[in-house]
C-alpha cells in the first residue's frame, strides 16, 4: 500500500522530487511550494497572471458546492467508484480525479473505495480550497495538509494544475477518473501503470432534460457518446438514469448557476 504523497506528484518547474519542511514543499532545486490554509500546495506553474483566472469562476464553484452538498448526484460518484474497483479489483487503489472541481465526487468516491488515494487536479485555485476544505472535514487529509502523517485508510487531496501537463510522476497511478470534464487522454495515458484504467462519466441525452425544457423553447439532443481516447480502448460502459426533486428556491438557483446553460 502506497500512502506516500509524494511518490506522485513532482516539482511543476523541474520535474524533481518534493517533500514537506514544515508549512511548505520542496524540491532540490529549491522551488518552494507554501502549503495553503486550506491544506493544499498550488501546483500550476507560477508566474504567469493567467493563473488567477484558470478554471471556473468563483460563483459558479460555490453554486456547486451548495448544490451537491445535498447529494441529489450521490449516486454518479457511487457508480463510478463502483466502475473503478470493479475495472481495477481488490486492494489499495491510486487514482487521479482529472478536472476535480470543488472535489464533491472525488472524496465520495474515494469514502466508497476505503482502502484508496486519491488526488484531484483542477485549474481552479478556489475550486482546490473548497475540495480541500471538504476532504479535511470528512477527515480525508490530515489538518495540517499535503504531505503531513495521515494514518486513516482512504484519502483525498487537491492541487490546481494543468490538466494537459500534470506535475505527477509516469506511471504512477492505478487509475483515473474524468467527471465531465475535458479528457486529456494522452497525459492521463502518461500517469496511467501499465494496465491502468480510466472512467469517464459524462451527461447522458437528458441530463437535467426539465430543467432544460425550462429554459429553451425547443430542446435539442445530441450525441452523448464519449470518443476513446487514443491509446485507450472501451472495456465496458453503462447508463444510469434517475430523477429527483428540489425542496427549495435555493437549490433550484444553485443548480441553474453551476451548470453553462
Amino acid at each position: 500500500m502506497n500512502m506516500n504523497i509524494f511518490d506522485y506528484i513532482i516539482c511543476p518547474l523541474c520535474g524533481g522530487e518534493l517533500h514537506r519542511e514544515n508549512k511548505s514543499v520542496l524540491c532540490p532545486k529549491g522551488h518552494n511550494f507554501d502549503i495553503s490554509k486550506a491544506g493544499y500546495i498550488n501546483l500550476l506553474p507560477p508566474g504567469k497572471e493567467k493563473n488567477a483566472r484558470t478554471g471556473d469562476e468563483k460563483t459558479m464553484v460555490k453554486a456547486r458546492v451548495d448544490f451537491l452538498a445535498k447529494n441529489h448526484y450521490a449516486k454518479i460518484s457511487s457508480a463510478a467508484a463502483e466502475a473503478l474497483r470493479d475495472s481495477i479489483g481488490g486492494g489499495f487503489i491510486s487514482a487521479a480525479d482529472m478536472g476535480c472541481g470543488e472535489g464533491y465526487h472525488t472524496c465520495r468516491i474515494a469514502e466508497e473505495l476505503k482502502n484508496c488515494m486519491m488526488l484531484g487536479f483542477d485549474a481552479s485555485k478556489y475550486a482546490a480550497e473548497c475540495a480541500s476544505k471538504l476532504s479535511r472535514a470528512k477527515g480525508l487529509m490530515p489538518r495540517e495538509g499535503v504531505g503531513a502523517d495521515h494514518d486513516a485508510e482512504a484519502s483525498a487531496y487537491f492541487f490546481p494544475a494543468n490538466l494537459f501537463r500534470l506535475p505527477v510522476e509516469d506511471h504512477s497511478f492505478d487509475g483515473a477518473v474524468s467527471m465531465f470534464a475535458p479528457i486529456a487522454g494522452e497525459e492521463t495515458a502518461r500517469i496511467l501503470r501499465p494496465g491502468g484504467k480510466l472512467v469517464v462519466v459524462s451527461s447522458g441525452r437528458e441530463h437535467l432534460l426539465e430543467m432544460r425544457q425550462l429554459i429553451y423553447e425547443e430542446v435539442h439532443f445530441s450525441d452523448s457518446a464519449v470518443a476513446v481516447p487514443e491509446g485507450f480502448r472501451q472495456t465496458g460502459s453503462g447508463n444510469l438514469k434517475y430523477t429527483f426533486t428540489l425542496d427549495s428556491s435555493e437549490e433550484i438557483r444553485s443548480l441553474f448557476v453551476m451548470t453553462p446553460f
